[in-house]
């Protein structure tokens, strides 16, 4: 990257996302020892635990659709007796990332299409649900499986992501409560 296209805005993302780290002894220890490469692209940076506390977000079983790194099991982790978790990227680091934070409460399954993931939903009780699988193609099927339980944040809820945007936008105003950067957290519990 050139120094000519470093502007403010990328300046004050980079100290936000730092400022993640810094705040957070659990997410710090694992950058130590993994280096940046397993936080790419991931929702902590988007205020996940922020978020999560100020809407005092607990419960038994959370289903995450999309695991990648584990990192936001690991985050949703410190608020469920377990987590759930499935992804059709069968990326092996997340449970090397797991292991070395000692997080005993999170179950990944690997599954290799929507049919399985279908199964793994179905198949069990969960009370919240968090969705940051495959936007651009399963929103609303994943949305269908998991609203059962009546508590879904949804992550990357902007205009640059049309079917994540347009679902949330179709949802109750009341039921949705945004947060974050790009989460919405739709609540159809009392």
């Amino acid at each position: 990257m050139q120094l000519e296209y470093w502007t403010e805005q990328m300046e004050k993302q980079t100290g936000a996302r730092l400022q993640v780290l810094l705040d957070d002894p659990m997410l710090a220890k694992a950058w130590q020892h993994f280096g940046g490469a397993p936080f790419r692209r991931s929702s902590i940076f988007h205020g996940l635990g922020r978020f999560l506390a100020e809407q005092n977000v607990r419960g038994e079983r959370c289903f995450e659709i999309g695991t990648w790194n584990g990192l936001t099991a690991a985050v949703l982790s410190r608020h469920f007796d377990e987590v759930v978790t499935v992804d059709i990227a069968h990326n092996e680091q997340k449970h090397e990332i797991l292991a070395f934070l000692g997080i005993k409460n999170v179950r990944c399954i690997d599954i290799i299409d929507n049919h399985e993931k279908a199964k793994v939903a179905h198949s069990l009780d969960f009370d919240f649900a968090y969705l940051d699988g495959d936007h651009a193609n399963d929103t609303e099927l994943d949305f269908g499986m998991t609203k059962k339980c009546g508590r879904v944040l949804f992550h990357e809820v902007w205009p640059h992501q049309p079917p994540v945007w347009e679902l949330v936008n179709t949802l109750p105003r009341q039921l949705v409560t945004y947060g974050g950067a790009g989460l919405a957290l739709w609540n159809e519990l009392p």
